[in-house]
């Protein structure tokens, strides 16, 4: 990247910690950094726009309806800027969602796919574990109910969690995302254990 694109990265994630600096729902400026440094790291095996990718991952929790009223923070920063790229950012902030994977949405680049990889692996391992239940703290759903297909944390678990993996678009993070499961496994166990 250059000079001009570094000092924007720079401002983007300036900014994302005014907007997302005191998050209480797991979707914080610190998961955005997260997601921003792996796609980074998956990337160096690719040919890909690491501009594009970059601020694709440092914004895309920006709008996410379910933790911000405002859907224009990010338009509002790509327009501040009059960046040449901001339909292909902006495609792969609206497309990478896994609720927008249900309604049958797809990203079509290497950037887009690698940023979802990088999202979805923020939500595995003890990261995500945490992640799951912050956020269920935020929604004030329960800890555990008593089964698997309930609206509690546990449940999340298996309704989305553990899907991540088979829906992985690289090499790198499919490995990555089955490592992280392992450990997800050994948690619930010592869970269920303790639970009884």
């Amino acid at each position: 990247m250059d000079s001009f694109e570094k000092k924007i990265i720079k401002a983007a994630k300036e900014y994302v910690y005014q907007i997302l600096g005191n998050d209480s729902s797991g979707h914080d400026y610190y998961h955005s950094i997260r997601v921003y440094n792996t796609a980074l790291k998956i990337a160096k095996n690719y040919s890909v726009k690491t501009f594009v990718l970059a601020l694709a991952a440092i914004l895309h929790d920006l709008d996410d309806y379910k933790i911000s009223e405002n859907t224009n923070h990010v338009e509002e920063f790509l327009d501040k800027y009059r960046l040449l790229d901001k339909s292909e950012i902006q495609d792969i902030i609206n497309n990478m969602s896994f609720s927008a994977h249900l309604k049958g949405k797809t990203v079509n680049t290497i950037e887009g796919k690698i940023v979802q990889d990088a999202n979805r692996l923020d939500a595995l391992g003890a990261v995500g574990i945490a992640r799951c239940f912050t956020y269920s703290g935020f929604k004030n759903r329960p800890m555990y109910k008593g089964q698997k297909d309930d609206d509690s944390s546990i449940s999340h678990f298996y309704q989305k969690l553990f899907k991540l993996p088979e829906l992985m678009n690289t090499t790198e993070a499919k490995e990555m995302a089955l490592e992280r499961v392992k450990f997800m496994n050994e948690f619930l166990k010592n869970f269920y254990n303790e639970w009884e």
